[in-house]
């Protein structure tokens, strides 16, 4: 009776451990991770499906959902002009998320990607330049834009000089005081080098000398006040310059000397450690959001909604002259 016993648990310890190794020789293996195509993209973020943007982090301890959302437009000589813009879509915002919506007048790009990157900024419109740039380092992720029933509107980028200036093509900017915004400024800085370089082999600093004004606003300014030869600027944002009284008519003291092809606009997104939950109640926001009679449609008359935008197809171009721009750098030796 009692070798029996023994006998009885031996077998069944020897058949526990055969069942355990069974199990282990079967289990699933771990899923790889596949690697992002966006090769700028920081190591500190993660894109495990490829559409090129940060993913919601891991540790639910980074992932934000705070009582307070603070929102941001791009950079402008006068944030609070802009504040009042936003005023009722805020509101809107408000009411859509059920969070406070606080409006964070910014001054400069780089102050605008690092406050989303420290995860003090939440909700952003990123001018088109600078969107690769905050997508890349701060976690971005764009998910509307301004257009219209056709689709998105886009922008052109100026090189604009004075009425009377002897300059009448690009060509005669050599030796001449060029005004760009920033070096995140697609307009104001990626096209014209790129383009300046590529179709009439000028480099900066070389043929012609760069000066960095700090917004478009500053720039076409710069120019009306005779402060610059010439400015790189978007159209759009001289329009509502114009329309705002800020500068005349512009065939009473400038004429363009250079017009690029359309670029995608802004884009309005959040940063990737939102609740996701949060992140569709903001989307449905914006896509909801009637501009009639608003200031939206009177600060932008070509447009009248929000509408989806695709990251990796709409700012193919942009990153296209992002890349030139840096190969321009290289050759001049920045």
């Amino acid at each position: 009776m009692k070798k029996g016993l023994v006998l009885l648990l031996v077998l069944t310890v020897c058949a526990a451990t055969l069942f355990g190794a069974g199990v282990q020789e079967t289990s699933a293996p771990a899923v790889q991770e596949v690697e992002s195509p966006n090769k700028e993209l920081d190591p500190m973020f993660k894109d495990r499906n490829g559409d090129w943007l940060a993913d919601t982090p891991d540790d639910p301890k980074d992932i934000l959902n705070p009582d307070t959302l603070i929102f941001a437009y791009a950079p402008v000589e006068d944030p609070a002009v802009y504040e009042d813009v936003f005023a009722d879509f805020l509101a809107y915002l408000e009411q859509m998320t059920g969070k406070k919506i606080v409006w964070f007048g910014v001054r400069s790009y780089a102050t605008q990607v690092e406050a989303m990157r420290a995860g003090r900024l939440h909700i952003s419109g990123f001018a088109a330049g600078s969107v690769q740039g905050a997508v890349n380092t701060a976690g971005f992720n764009p998910l509307v834009t301004m257009g219209n029933e056709n689709g998105m509107t886009g922008y052109k980028m100026q090189i604009i000089t004075g009425k009377d200036s002897p300059i009448n093509a690009a060509e005669d900017l050599k030796g001449k005081n060029v005004a760009f915004v920033s070096e995140t400024s697609n307009s104001g800085y990626f096209a014209p080098r790129a383009i300046l370089y590529e179709e009439f082999g000028m480099l900066p600093n070389k043929d012609y000398f760069t000066r960095f004004s700090g917004s478009h606003d500053n720039s076409i300014l710069g120019v009306y006040n005779k402060d610059y030869d010439a400015a790189a600027i978007a159209d759009s944002v001289l329009l509502r310059m114009i329309m705002g009284g800020r500068v005349p008519e512009p065939s009473t003291w400038m004429k363009v000397i250079y017009e690029s092809p359309v670029f995608p606009p802004t884009a309005y997104g959040v940063t990737h450690r939102l609740a996701p939950e949060l992140v569709e109640k903001i989307r449905q926001a914006f896509l909801t959001y009637d501009w009639t009679g608003t200031k939206f449609a009177e600060q932008w008359p070509d447009d009248n909604r929000f509408i989806p935008v695709d990251y990796v197809k709409a700012y193919e171009v942009l990153r296209k002259i992002s890349a030139g721009s840096a190969k321009v750098a290289e050759i001049a030796g920045d």
